[in-house]
């Protein structure tokens, strides 16, 4: 073989790497954006309208892919009408009776906002009181972590030190007579990013704590210990919804 020859065949084989190391990035690429918007990054809140006296009834047409009308949610005297439908299907059902919340992919300018039911697509028609937050923007903003279990018991989620699942790194806690509750200080992906709430710093009162005592205790949870627990695993979730706790809440 002379050295022409041997020169295009490296050429050539060069070449081929060169592509085909560009298919795989492109294919990992591909499926990291696909995991990143799996239905899960974004939550659409549904609020009830209550925009004066004489506003008329809000009405949110959920709709199956085919464009048929799978469930008209509408005010029912400033509450959100009930439905079993959604009951168990949904992230928030019938908080007070005054929002939905849906798991839903990154919305795009004129086109409805498609929302999990269950494990299935549905669409919405954009509205003014439909309010699209990032799920960690909105477990943060709304929402604390606090775990089902009796005293002396073992936590249901195991916990570690960073957004992994080592073995060796597991973690072990353990259901104290108070009762543990979690500040969600981020969410990535699958993961959720959690610290424990100081107690002794919440206000002495029965009444619903505010944003602005909320805010304080934050500041005093913050030397806290720091964990990690995964909250779903595809399109399981991991975490009772129960356990997601509205602060605003009495």
């Amino acid at each position: 073989m002379n050295k022409i020859t041997m020169a295009l065949l490296l050429g050539l084989l060069t070449l081929l790497y060169i592509s085909c190391s560009s298919t795989k990035q492109e294919q990992s690429n591909s499926q990291q954006t696909m995991n990143e918007d799996d239905g899960y990054t974004f939550v659409a809140t549904l609020f009830c309208s209550t925009d004066g006296p004489n506003s008329s009834s809000a009405h949110y047409y959920l709709k199956n892919p085919d464009g048929t009308l799978y469930l008209d949610i509408h005010n029912e005297e400033n509450d959100l009408s009930r439905d079993p439908l959604l009951d168990g299907k949904i992230f928030v059902y019938y908080w007070n009776g005054l929002s939905y919340a849906f798991f839903c992919k990154r919305p795009e300018a004129g086109k409805p906002i498609e929302v999990r039911v269950g494990d299935e697509w549905k669409t919405l028609e954009s509205s003014a009181h439909i309010q699209i937050d990032s799920t960690g923007k909105f477990l943060q903003q709304y929402y604390t972590y606090v775990p089902r279990g009796e005293e002396g018991e073992r936590l249901p989620l195991d916990f570690y030190p960073s957004p992994k699942a080592d073995p060796a790194k597991k973690i072990t806690l353990i259901q104290d007579s108070f009762g543990r509750g979690f500040f969600i200080r981020d969410v990535q992906g699958e993961w959720m990013k959690i610290q424990g709430i100081d107690y002794n710093a919440l206000p002495d009162s029965e009444e619903v704590i505010e944003e602005e005592e909320w805010a304080k205790v934050s500041k005093a949870s913050e030397g806290n210990p720091i964990y990690w627990v995964r909250w779903r695993e595809g399109r399981k979730i991991l975490i009772y919804i129960s356990e997601f706790v509205y602060k605003y809440s009495v």
